[in-house]
């Protein structure tokens, strides 16, 4: 424990945070809404104990990161926070080119000496005016390959110079939409390619957060179209925060990945594991792929302590619920092929509550003919009977940690039904692992995924207690 606490203090002051707290996010969606009940100046924003408290970020800009005169978001980022925000922006810089008023000529004047924990950059409408075309994402790594005229190639360049320069990742912020697609919203969707493809660029997505629709936008906004103190302190700053927050989650979980102690290849056998040499199948979404930790999740863990044989079939953002050819159910008929195994473990979909697919109901038949598989209940059931067909082995269900879903919590109700039916395990984390734990922001990189950290430390040995137990294995 102190250990992990040392190393959680450590990255803590690199880093300025570690993550966002269980359920956190509805928390902060629920504070935004009461401060936008009235109007808090600059004068009167108050600082909080924040997961942002002591971080130091950098912010290349423009006209919006400028402010208007007298305030701007960063003035609200440092006294709720306690943050130092240093600021590096122009009244109508432009993301491309290399001009006096370009973001090159920004980043080229900042200080190659200093240290920040990430670069927000503002994606700044008055780039519109120049109508940059899009461009094509380079695979080459060499800077001065890309093309600043296109608005690719200046994301490109952007995140290389902030990386290289000061190891400090690149954050793009995304403009306001103002209810049409134009030419802010083509800059939206051309950033990200360059977050996925590329290390160290991440996306705060603001255009689906805020929009010129909102009932207090007269208060907000000036006649200039610029915001006004109102529009920074009750509207804009307050949602950078929890964007913020979030992506400082991301930021430390990729940091904590790449330590050489979790790597699946350094983690040391356990000594007479009694899951050695079971195979075990696995069949999941994003959190079973291992999307927040290097590809690398609690299957590749329980691989190198235990000494299982597995099959790993998972996509990120897929369902149970049958409707595509990446569904779990269409996946597992197509890609897991007959064969005899010990245990097949299915992920309760954290997919399937996000986009509010149905639950359905049990059904009274063991028949896989019988089942709705355009329902979650209908889905499990098909899953269950197919794998005692086809694999021959009992069926565990896991979930998720405690996140803020109330569709989620009730698909786990549906799960511990369905074990009253068909005598299938489950390791349920969301009701039996504590997420209130002092090390949750070491181990999550945000409220469903884990990074490397907490595959290992947290959730694989819960993984082989349960799995044990239902295998009567001890």
């Amino acid at each position: 424990m102190k250990k992990k606490m040392a190393m959680l203090l450590a990255l803590t002051l690199s880093l300025g945070c570690i993550g966002t707290a269980c359920g956190s996010s509805k928390k902060a969606d629920a504070d935004t809404k009461k401060e936008n009940t009235k109007t808090v100046t600059a004068d009167e924003v108050s600082e909080e104990e924040t997961l942002l408290s002591g971080s130091h970020i950098a912010v290349v800009g423009s006209t919006l990161t400028v402010g208007n005169g007298k305030t701007s978001y960063t003035d609200y980022l440092e006294k709720k926070n306690g943050m130092t925000v240093d600021v590096f922006a122009t009244k109508d810089a432009t993301l491309t080119g290399d001009g006096e008023q370009s973001y090159k000529a920004q980043l080229d004047a900042m200080d190659k000496d200093a240290t920040w924990d990430m670069i927000l950059v503002e994606i700044p409408p008055t780039e519109t005016d120049k109508k940059a075309e899009v461009g094509e994402l380079s695979e080459s790594e060499d800077r001065d390959t890309y093309d600043l005229e296109t608005l690719t190639g200046a994301y490109q360049y952007i995140v290389s110079y902030c990386w290289e320069t000061w190891k400090a990742p690149a954050v793009f912020v995304t403009g306001i939409q103002e209810g049409k697609k134009d030419a802010i919203y083509d800059m939206r969707q051309a950033v990200w390619p360059v977050k996925y493809g590329m290390d160290h660029a991440y996306v705060m997505d603001l255009w689906e957060k805020l929009d010129y629709k909102d009932k207090n936008i007269s208060t907000y906004k000036q006649k200039d179209g610029t915001l006004s103190d109102a529009g920074y302190m009750n509207w804009y700053g307050p949602a950078l925060q929890t964007e913020l927050i979030e992506k400082y989650g991301e930021v430390a979980s990729d940091k904590i990945n790449e330590l050489p102690q979790y790597d699946p290849a350094n983690v040391e056998a356990l000594a007479d594991s009694p899951l050695k040499g079971k195979k075990i199948i696995f069949l999941g979404s994003s959190v079973t792929f291992g999307s927040n930790s290097n590809e690398a999740s609690f299957v590749e863990y329980l691989a190198a302590r235990d000494g299982i044989v597995y099959v790993k079939e998972a996509v990120s953002g897929t369902t149970l619920v049958d409707n595509g050819e990446t569904s779990y159910i269409a996946r597992m008929k197509a890609n897991i092929p007959d064969q005899k195994a010990d245990l097949f473990i299915c992920q309760l979909s954290t997919n399937d509550a996000t986009t509010g697919q149905p639950m359905g109901e049990i059904s009274d038949s063991k028949n896989m003919d019988d089942f709705d598989t355009t329902t979650i209940a209908g889905a499990m059931e098909y899953i269950i009977a197919y794998a005692d067909q086809h694999y021959g082995c009992p069926v565990m269900f896991y979930t998720g940690t405690k996140y803020d879903s109330e569709q989620y919590g009730e698909m786990v109700e549906l799960t511990k039904k369905l074990q009253e039916k068909w005598g299938i395990g489950i390791i349920d984390m969301w009701d039996d692992l504590d997420a209130d734990i002092p090390e949750y922001h070491y181990y999550m990189a945000n409220g469903i995924h884990p990074n490397r950290a907490g595959y290992l430390d947290w959730w694989t040995p819960f993984f082989e207690q349960e799995i044990e137990k239902y295998l009567d294995l001890n």
